[in-house]
This record gives C-alpha cells, sequence and structure tokens, in this order.
C-alpha cells in the first residue's frame, strides 16, 4: 500500500511539473525566418516579427556571413520599426552582400545574436542590375544651425545612413545648384554623420547646405530652403577666443583664412600686430660681375629646343565607361579636352576635383588638367600639376616635365 501511494505522489509530481513547464514561455531576442530575395537592382528581406522585445529592427549589410567575430565591419544600413516584416535594400555595386536582422530594445541595447535561417543569411546575394543614382541617394532634411561658444554646429537628418555627405558654406545664400558651383569646395562627411561643427570666420554671415555626394557627382542634386539648406544666416561675434586653444595671437586662426607673420624675415624681430611683413627688398638686377659670369658659363650652352607636344588621354581613359566617376572623366575628356577647348577643360576638371575623389581617378584628371595648363602656356601651373601625378605615371609624365621646363627656361622663369 505504501509503494502504492509513493507511486501515485511522482506521478503527480512529474504531472504538475510537465504542466508548469508547458506555461513558461521562452525569451527569444531576435527575429526569424529572414530571407533575401534579388529584384534586378534591389534585394527585398522579409522576415517574421518577433514579440519579445519591443524597439527598432537594425538591418546590417557586410560581404561575408554576418558573424560575432566580423560583426564590428558590417554596415547597418537601416532601422526599422517593431512590426515591420520587410526592407528593400538597393546596394551599392554588384557584389555578393549578406545580411542580419537584430533586435534593439527602447533602452537601447542590441541583442547580438546570429543564428543561421533565423536572423542572418547564409548565401550571398547580388544584384543583376546597378540602381540609378537617384535610388541610391539619400534625402536631407530638418538642416538647423545653432552657435556653440567659438563653432557654428550644423544638424540635419539623412533618409539612408549609409551615403556619403558634402557640406556647402558660403556667405550668401544657396538656393540652387548654380549657386553651389560658386561657393567653395565642399567637405565629405562620412556615412552615418547627422552633425558637423564648423569653426568659420567670426563676424560674418554664413550659410549652410547638405547634399548627396552622388548626386552632386552626376549633377542632379536639388535644395530645399529649411530642409537641406539654411535661409537664415548664422554668425560668430568678433573677440570670441578658441575654447581650447592657446593664445591666438601667435597662431594662424581656424580654419586659417591667412597666415600670421609674427617675426620679420631678415632680423627676425618680434612684429607688433600692425607691423608691416618687413619682407626683404627686392632685387631687380644682378651685379655686373655675376652678369657676367653667368654669360662666359652659358656662351657655350644651346638653347633648349622645345618639343611638340600632343594632347594625351591614357590607355584605360579611352573605352568610355557605363557610369561612375570615371564615366564623368571621359566625359569631360571627349567633350572638351579632346577637341583643343582647354580653359573649358581646366573649369570642368577643377570642378570635378572640388570633391573627394580615388586616388587613382584623382592622378588622372590631375594629368589632364596639367595638359590644360600647358597648352594654355601656363608652364609653371602645369609643372606643378605633372608632379602630383608624376608618382602613378613616372615613364608618361617624364617627356611632360620636361617640356614644361624648357618651356620656363626659354621664358626665363626657371630662378
Amino acid at each position: 500500500m505504501k509503494k502504492l501511494s509513493l507511486l501515485l505522489i511522482l506521478f503527480l509530481s512529474a504531472a504538475l511539473t510537465n504542466s508548469q513547464d508547458q506555461k513558461t514561455e521562452v525569451f527569444a531576442p531576435f527575429v526569424s525566418r529572414l530571407k533575401a530575395k534579388v529584384q534586378d537592382s534591389s534585394i527585398m528581406l522579409t522576415w517574421r516579427p518577433s514579440r519579445d522585445v519591443i524597439g527598432d529592427r537594425l538591418i546590417y549589410r557586410y560581404t561575408e556571413e554576418i558573424s560575432e567575430s566580423n560583426f564590428k565591419w558590417a554596415q547597418e544600413i537601416a532601422r526599422a520599426a517593431s512590426d515591420s516584416n520587410s526592407y528593400i535594400d538597393s546596394p551599392p555595386d554588384q557584389r555578393k552582400y549578406y545580411y542580419a536582422v537584430l533586435l534593439e530594445d527602447s533602452d537601447g541595447k542590441l541583442y547580438k545574436l546570429f543564428i543561421p535561417y533565423r536572423n542572418i543569411t547564409i548565401l550571398g546575394k547580388a544584384i543583376s542590375i546597378l540602381p540609378p543614382e537617384e535610388e541610391l541617394a539619400a534625402q536631407v532634411s530638418g538642416i538647423k544651425t545653432e552657435v556653440m561658444d567659438d563653432s557654428i554646429l550644423i544638424s540635419f537628418r539623412v533618409s539612408k545612413p549609409n551615403r556619403e555627405l558634402l557640406l556647402f558654406m558660403s556667405t550668401s545664400p544657396m538656393r540652387t545648384a548654380e549657386d553651389l558651383l560658386k561657393a567653395p569646395s565642399p567637405l565629405l562627411l562620412d556615412a552615418n554623420t547627422t552633425r558637423y561643427q564648423d569653426y568659420p570666420i567670426p563676424d560674418q554671415d554664413w550659410y549652410y547646405a547638405i547634399i548627396d555626394a552622388g548626386l552632386f557627382k552626376i549633377g542632379k542634386s536639388e535644395l530645399f530652403g529649411g530642409v537641406n539648406t539654411t535661409l537664415t544666416p548664422v554668425r560668430l561675434p568678433m573677440g570670441i577666443g578658441r575654447v581650447g586653444f592657446p593664445d591666438t595671437s601667435k597662431l594662424r586662426p581656424l580654419p586659417l583664412p591667412y597666415l600670421l607673420i609674427t617675426s620679420g624675415v631678415e632680423l627676425g624681430d618680434e612684429l607688433s600686430p600692425f607691423s608691416p611683413f618687413m619682407l626683404p627688398e627686392r632685387v631687380s638686377m644682378l651685379q655686373s660681375s655675376t652678369s657676367e659670369a653667368l654669360t662666359r658659363i652659358l656662351s657655350d650652352v644651346p638653347s633648349p629646343s622645345i618639343p611638340q607636344m600632343k594632347a594625351q588621354v591614357l590607355t584605360v581613359d579611352r573605352a568610355l565607361r557605363a557610369g561612375g566617376e570615371a564615366y564623368t572623366l571621359q566625359t569631360i575628356l571627349n567633350g572638351k579636352f579632346l577637341k583643343g577647348k582647354f580653359k573649358e577643360s581646366e573649369d570642368l576638371l577643377l570642378k570635378f576635383l572640388s570633391i573627394r575623389r580615388s586616388d587613382e581617378i584623382e592622378n588622372r584628371a590631375r594629368f589632364y588638367l596639367a595638359q590644360a595648363y600647358y597648352f594654355q602656356g601656363r608652364y609653371r601651373q602645369a609643372f606643378m600639376e605633372f608632379l602630383l601625378a608624376e608618382d602613378r605615371y613616372y615613364q608618361i609624365i617624364q617627356p611632360w616635365l620636361d617640356a614644361c621646363f624648357r618651356c620656363l627656361w626659354k621664358a626665363g622663369e626657371t630662378s
């Protein structure tokens, strides 16, 4: 009888425990059934939402299957709401990409769990057609400026955090694309930037505009007052000190608009802020003995012959590309450069170089800019531009440097 009672107690205890386990909910802070499907120029991501964490869903992209070891290199491309179950990505190129969708709670805690077939993809997906730049571009909105001590803080919002932006600043309002071309060279802002601290010249009105770098490259940037360009000027008061810096009377003021010379050139005497630069007096004529010595030395030196140079296009730029910065450069070459319109080519190349380019493209553009200077007879400027591209195209540039030097020699500008 005792054995039967004991067995009955054990059976009831096991049944009660099993019943409690069934009622226990499993905490699963991750989405499930993440899938990626190629749609020509985009990739559609779908997943089953999770109810365990209320907060944003962070979407990441990388060129390898995303894991804990390489997560720090994965790129956050978007944030989605808690109840979302899809996202359309437009990759910038045709490489294979892998994706992860992670959960972030309302306190900002990110659950770094990487589970195949649930919240990460294990097969790379590549688009078959490159999307137009307009689809890739980020829209900038909510631009604001605020004076903070000795600086101006520019804040804004972007629709796509993974895009590079261009920050323009000017002393006059920027309302059209033509205004951007008249403004000084823009500053390239890294992806995921939503604010920038500027140190402009005090006691001067400043206006700012921010646009997608890719749109500016293809000439399709648009400005909207109060959205991505400021219409109200902002100004730093005169006499404001630079926080955290030593006495500015001995330094060049940010952002280096001119050079302050604090000592005399010849004797090194300290100058007051209102003293003249005291540069050495220019000597226009050589002494007679020096002139006679130079004449004897050069009497047996034949006058240098100037080679006949022709406009030269590198092999890599002869085959027209489908798009990108190389295509823009080739458009300049085919449109003006090869037609001998070197002044127009100079203007276009300077605008092309006004924003950051890859090292390869910049070297090629400077090679053509140097030629544009050369054929306008501006040999000194041409010489300096050729030097900037010499490391990349050493053998090609040597004849050009020699031609520039001979032209400068003949014009008496080599001293």
